[in-house]
């Protein structure tokens, strides 16, 4: 489960405390489950959010650009990046599922629900499998 005592002891009034101790705490967050997961949902959520941003400016400035190859490229890139973070969940483990528990659940469904669709196109049912074990976790708690 994650520490909240750690994170709010990297700050002190507002300011970022240095030292060496702090980078490692923070290195030991980003790599543990509850900041993957975070990172997972946050960057395909800004991503969602910028195309309706980006399309709302295409239609307003009209240039001569492909809007669909553009955001093909962009999902491709996002996704598998996005896989790069939650590829290491293991609903096994203690930790991994705590973080799960303690993650917000319907923003999780639903980005897990687009990555299955996304990657169900591209046939990496490999990728569905763990997205789905993980799904089918948070529908069940």
């Amino acid at each position: 489960m994650i520490d909240k005592d750690k994170i709010f002891k990297l700050f002190v009034n507002g300011k970022e405390i240095s030292g060496d101790k702090t980078e490692d705490e923070i290195k030991d967050f980003m790599n543990g489950p509850y900041a993957k997961i975070g990172m997972f949902v946050k960057l395909i959520q800004n991503h969602e959010v910028f195309h309706k941003k980006l399309e709302k400016f295409l239609k307003k400035e009209q240039p001569n650009y492909n809007v669909e190859s553009t955001k093909e490229a962009s999902e491709f890139t996002v996704y598998n990046r996005a896989w790069s973070y939650i590829k290491d969940i293991d609903i096994n483990s203690k930790e991994d599922l705590n973080a799960i528990i303690n993650f917000e659940h319907k923003a999780l469904l639903k980005v897990l629900s687009s990555s299955i669709t996304f990657f169900e196109v591209y046939e990496e049912y490999e990728k569905c499998a763990h997205l789905h074990k993980i799904q089918k976790t948070v529908k069940e708690i």
